[in-house]
C-alpha cells in the first residue's frame, strides 16, 4: 500500500476564528450582575434563575439524556432482534434529546448495525463512518472494526486493509481483525508483483488468528491458510496437515478438491 499523502491547497486558507461559547456565556452571565448590583431584589431573582439553569444543565439534563440513551438502546436491540429495521429507523428519528445533547455516535452506530443486518452494506459503511467521526476515543475501536467489515463487504480492499492494520496496532490479539486481514492478503496476492511476500504475511496473520477464532470459523480459516501455504510453496507436510484438519472438521469437498488441484505441479 502506498503511504497516505497530504494534498497541498492551491491558495493559503484564511485564518479561522474560533469562539469558545462557554467563556462567552460565562461573560454574558456576569453582565446582569453588574447591571443589577444596585438592585437587591433583581439581583436575588437573577441569582435564583441562574442557579436553576445551572442545576438543570449539570444535574437534570445529563440524567434525562442518560435515560434516553438507555431506552433507545434497549428498544433498538429489541427491533434488531426481530428484524424490524423500519421501526428502528422511526425510533431513531424521534430521538431529539439524544441527538441534541447525547453522545453523538450512538444513533449512527445503531443505524449502521441495522443497515448491516438488513444487508445494505454501503449504507452501513456510511453510517459507521459518521459514528467514527464523532465517537470518543474509548468507543472508537468497536466502531472501527465494524466499519472495516463493511469496507470489506463493499470490496473496498485497500481501506479495509489499512483499517484492520490500525486496529491491530492497538489490539494485536483481535481475532476478527486478524482473520479478515488474512483474507484480504490472500486475495491481494492475486494482483501484486510481491505475491510471495504478501502470502507469507497472510500465513503469519492466519496462524495468529486460528487459535483465537470462534470454532465455527476455524474450518474456513484453515482452508484459507492451506491455500496461502500452497501458493507460497511451503513444504507439503505443512499445508497437508492444515488441510487434513479442515477435512476432519467437515470442510466443503469442492473447496478441498480445488486446493489439492492448486498443489499439483
Amino acid at each position: 500500500m502506498s503511504p497516505t499523502t497530504m494534498t497541498p491547497t492551491s491558495a493559503a486558507a484564511p485564518p479561522r476564528v474560533e469562539v469558545n461559547y462557554r467563556w462567552l456565556l460565562l461573560l454574558a452571565s456576569v453582565v446582569p450582575v453588574l447591571v443589577l448590583r444596585g438592585h437587591r431584589t433583581g439581583l436575588l431573582i437573577y441569582s435564583g434563575v441562574l442557579s436553576f439553569a445551572l442545576l438543570t444543565l449539570v444535574v437534570w439534563l445529563p440524567r434525562r439524556v442518560a435515560d434516553a440513551e438507555r431506552r433507545f438502546t434497549r428498544d433498538a436491540l429489541r427491533r434488531l432482534s426481530t428484524g424490524d429495521h423500519t421501526g428502528l429507523e422511526a425510533l431513531a428519528a424521534r430521538q431529539w434529546l439524544l441527538r441534541t445533547f447525547g453522545r453523538k455516535h450512538v444513533i449512527p452506530e445503531t443505524l449502521g448495525l441495522s443497515a448491516a443486518a438488513a444487508g445494505n452494506h454501503e449504507l452501513a459503511r456510511q453510517r459507521y463512518a459518521v459514528a467514527l467521526s464523532v465517537a470518543p476515543p474509548d468507543e472508537r475501536l468497536r466502531i472501527e472494526v465494524n466499519l472495516a467489515g463493511e469496507e470489506l463487504a463493499t470490496e473496498r480492499w485497500t481501506e479495509a486493509e489499512g483499517r484492520y492494520r490500525t486496529v491491530l496496532r492497538r489490539r494485536p490479539d483481535l481475532s476478527i481483525a486478524l482473520a479478515n486481514l488474512g483474507r484480504i492478503l490472500v486475495r491481494r496476492a492475486d494482483d501484486g508483483a510481491e505475491a510471495r511476500e504478501t502470502l507469507s504475511e497472510a500465513v503469519d496473520v492466519l496462524e495468529r488468528a486460528l487459535p483465537l477464532a470462534d470454532t465455527r470459523e476455524q474450518t474456513a480459516l484453515r482452508l484459507l491458510l492451506a491455500e496461502a501455504l500452497i501458493r507460497v510453496r511451503a513444504p507439503q507436510a505443512r499445508w497437508q496437515t492444515v488441510l487434513e484438519r479442515a477435512v476432519s472438521e467437515g470442510a466443503d469437498a469442492a473447496a478441498v478438491s480445488r486446493l489439492e488441484g492448486l498443489a499439483r505441479p
